[in-house]
């Protein structure tokens, strides 16, 4: 973990030292973000932030993050994290949670409104990042990064910059967490037990269907599978699938883990996914789903009041099973990896943060984030809230969050900067960042690792395509049609859209990169 500043920008203890060397080893760290040119004048507005300290005007950064409901004792929290700041860099924070499930259609009006703000999340399945690039949303931060972030750019293993890279600048800070990707499943551990369901043994979607089917017989009010339009099973099983995604994850267009040739496919033509469909569908008519599923955002208060049984995970990590228990209720949860790790593109540019092209100091904006980098205090402050209000400190140094206190982003640290910041939650192991490391360095490099998609050849089809996915993909997904009639409806028009034109940009580019770069 990080220890006091001295004269360096970033000072280690020898076990973050070692976890930021073993990080994906080979890559190295990148102490210049774009290609070590040195910094370059930007913005007028960054040109006064540079000023010292000392000058520094008093600035609100507004932050949008995708965490769920605004916690009921934000103002609080922000408070406390205003004080720190104030003396640091001379600014206030002005933190936006949306939920899950209507963060993508947030953003976009937020964006196309020209509303100003400074932050936001963005990744390939939230507020896609390479359409928000396509059409000038995000500002390039090469020469910010380099004035201002020394310790991002200190931390950041080299992979990650190359990983958000677009047409060789980077437009988005990668959050630092697991960026090995393993699709994992969060089950309740006492009703697994209750009805003998290993969920180790899961290795297709038809292995859940009898622990859906008895929590579905025998515990009333409680929801057998989380499903919703801001948790969909495709999207957080595509791994498990055999998928790596390349523009984004719900962009037509994949290639197949283990697959040299790098053929470009649509997954949305694959048996998989239509398979995928026919199980969920039958879940949904069986009751296993709620039938407002796609128009549910999430489920947390359902999950936190101990009435959901079974959600997609996503992406394992190490010790993860103790954020599900917060997640769930105080539920003691398994949560279990059901596919083959993966170091991915698409994983790295999983959770990053962008600097709106509206913002008014970039400069700070980065400034800021930096500290997340840096400062443990700042970090947990944002993640578990206020001491003795929000969480309370073990004997053992670990930490406990106090139910009903009004604020928890436990479960959402991996968004906030660099997760390795974080406390101790209880139950957690010691070695947790160790294991973190050992997953990220044993995971299987994807064929197109590194590989970044340069959407402007085709920003017209993508939009159009981006637009009929968003038309039929939450609706399939969540068993609400029959995909018999749909799917075919939906193909059709991702046809018209100009997908086939799509996919040979994306399969041009590969072989390109692949060409360049010796593959």
């Amino acid at each position: 973990m990080y220890k006091s500043k001295k004269s360096k920008a970033l000072t280690l203890t020898a076990g973050l030292l070692l976890l930021v060397s073993l990080v994906l080893s080979g890559c190295g760290k990148s102490n210049s973000t774009a290609d070590g040119s040195s910094a370059t004048s930007v913005a007028s507005s960054t040109q006064q932030a540079a000023t010292t300290q000392g000058t520094l005007e008093p600035y609100e950064i507004k932050w949008y993050i995708d965490a769920g409901p605004q916690q009921a004792d934000i103002n609080t929290v922000q408070e406390a994290l205003n004080k720190q700041l104030e003396k640091s860099i001379n600014a206030t924070v002005n933190i936006v949670s949306v939920d899950f499930g209507n963060y993508d259609q947030k953003m976009q009006m937020v964006i196309a409104s020209g509303e100003k703000f400074d932050l936001c999340f963005t990744a390939n399945w939230a507020n896609n990042y390479y359409q928000n690039v396509n059409k000038g949303a995000f500002l390039p931060l090469d020469d910010l990064l380099n004035q201002y972030a020394p310790t991002i750019n200190e931390t950041l293993p080299k992979i990650g910059w190359d990983a958000a890279k677009v047409k060789g600048k980077i437009y988005a800070i990668p959050n630092y967490q697991i960026w090995a990707m393993t699709n994992d499943i969060v089950v309740r551990k006492d009703l697994a037990d209750k009805y003998k369901f290993d969920p180790k043994t899961v290795t297709k979607l038809e292995d859940l269907t009898p622990f859906f089917e008895n929590v579905k017989k025998g515990e009333q009010g409680i929801t057998p599978n989380g499903v919703t339009k801001g948790c969909l099973p495709w999207g957080r099983t595509l791994v498990m699938n055999g998928f790596d995604e390349i523009a984004g994850r719900d962009v037509p267009g994949v290639i197949r883990l283990g697959d040299a040739d790098t053929k470009v496919v649509n997954q949305f033509e694959s048996e998989e996914f239509k398979n995928n469909l026919k199980i969920v569908r039958d879940w949904y008519e069986k009751g296993y789903i709620r039938k407002d599923a796609a128009t549910l955002s999430d489920m947390e208060a359902d999950k936190k009041a101990g009435k959901v049984a079974f959600q997609f995970g996503g992406n394992y990590s190490p010790g993860a099973d103790v954020g599900g228990k917060a997640q769930f209720g105080g539920n003691d949860v398994y949560d279990v990896p059901v596919s083959k790790s993966y170091l991915l593109t698409s994983s790295i540019i999983a959770t990053m943060t962008a600097v709106s092209k509206t913002s008014e100091d970039p400069a700070r904006a980065v400034m800021f984030y930096d500290l997340l980098f840096k400062d443990k205090t700042l970090y947990n402050t944002l993640t578990f809230g206020i001491e003795n209000k929000h969480y309370k400190t073990n004997s053992d140094g670990t930490i406990e969050m106090i139910k009903n206190s009004g604020y928890d982003y436990s479960g959402c640290g991996w968004e906030f900067g660099n997760q390795f910041n974080a406390k101790f939650l209880k139950g957690q192991a010691s070695n947790i960042w160790d294991e973190t490391v050992k997953l990220n360095n044993s995971a299987e490099g994807s064929p197109i690792l590194g590989f970044s998609f340069d959407p402007e050849p085709v920003k017209t089809e993508l939009a159009n395509c981006n637009s009929v996915v968003s038309e039929y993909s939450i609706m399939l997904e969540t068993g609400s049609v029959d995909p018999d009639k749909k799917l075919p409806e939906f193909l059709n028009k991702l046809k018209i859209a100009g997908v086939d034109k799509l996919l040979a940009e994306e399969q041009k580019q590969i072989d390109q990169w692949k060409k360049d770069n010796g593959k």
